[in-house]
């Protein structure tokens, strides 16, 4: 009883709350057009709700974002021209299908090539004399060499090991993140690995959506989340997710993406709803 009262209660406060800025939306669009922001008191109220909750915010949250459109990707695709060409060329080579791969083994490298990803994997002993900034420019240079680097690419991490460094790139539209794409380079003793699934266009529609507040998104975890997990949040981004992992184009949607101790969750940022949690 006192869990359906607790649950019910916070329904009806965030209810209210939310109509507030819908009728005050309304009211701001018939006039100029500006975003609706939170009051501190109405912010207050949902924290409050979310520590009854046990979910705890170790960040500040993002200010209210501007209206966003969907947009259409398309996944790059790899194939075994790709490899032959920037990377085969004239050697002799091995090729074989394991699992829903297409393998290439060559000298001491090993390609792997799915429809939408790359793997590539040299093993070699140049790499163990390499001191940490060679090992980083050399990343750089093979990724440039290879046609593997990307306009909107950002480095996202630069880890550097006792004996390795790795760079991790993430895919950007627009000052957002794309989630699902990424080339993460690494070189580990002996080894160099190369992992790579990117989108080879994204497209804006024309129409754009307003965006739910951040702590709206937060506060979607209050029904979601393991009903006795203490949930702190780490993390909170806006970007784009495509939900459709095997195919080749579609539309991406904005979400919130969430960070905690609990795991990821992805919330629409149209509508306030879970896409996906991991």
């Amino acid at each position: 009883m006192n869990m359906n009262w607790s649950k019910a209660k916070t329904i009806m406060i965030v209810t209210f709350i939310f109509l507030n800025l819908l009728l005050y939306a309304v009211v701001v669009k018939t006039h100029e057009p500006q975003m609706s922001k939170l009051s501190s008191k109405d912010f207050a109220a949902i924290e409050r709700v979310l520590e009854e909750n046990n979910i705890f915010l170790s960040i500040s949250l993002p200010e209210k974002a501007p209206p966003m459109p969907l947009v259409k990707v398309k996944r790059e695709v790899f194939d075994d021209k790709f490899v032959l060409d920037h990377f085969i060329k004239s050697k002799d080579y091995r090729k074989y299908e394991n699992s829903g791969e297409t393998v290439f083994e060559f000298d001491s490298t090993t390609i792997k090539i799915g429809h939408f990803s790359f793997f590539f994997q040299e093993k070699s002993d140049k790499f163990l004399d390499m001191t940490s900034s060679d090992k980083k420019r050399y990343i750089e240079d093979f990724l440039k060499q290879h046609f593997l680097k990307e306009k909107d690419g950002q480095i996202v991490k630069i880890e550097r090991k006792s004996k390795g460094v790795t760079i991790e790139y993430r895919q950007f539209y627009n000052g957002y993140f794309v989630d699902d794409s990424f080339i993460k380079a690494d070189i580990s003793g002996d080894e160099f690995t190369v992992y790579k699934k990117w989108f080879d266009s994204v497209i804006p529609e024309k129409d754009k959506k307003e965006i739910v507040d951040a702590i709206f998104a937060v506060l979607k975890l209050v029904e979601i989340k393991p009903e006795k997990a203490v949930v702190k949040i780490e993390d909170v981004k806006l970007g784009y997710y495509f939900n459709w992992p095997n195919a080749s184009k579609g539309e991406a949607v904005p979400v919130w993406k969430i960070v905690s101790n609990e795991g990821i969750y992805y919330i629409n940022a149209y509508t306030g709803n879970l896409e996906r949690g991991e």
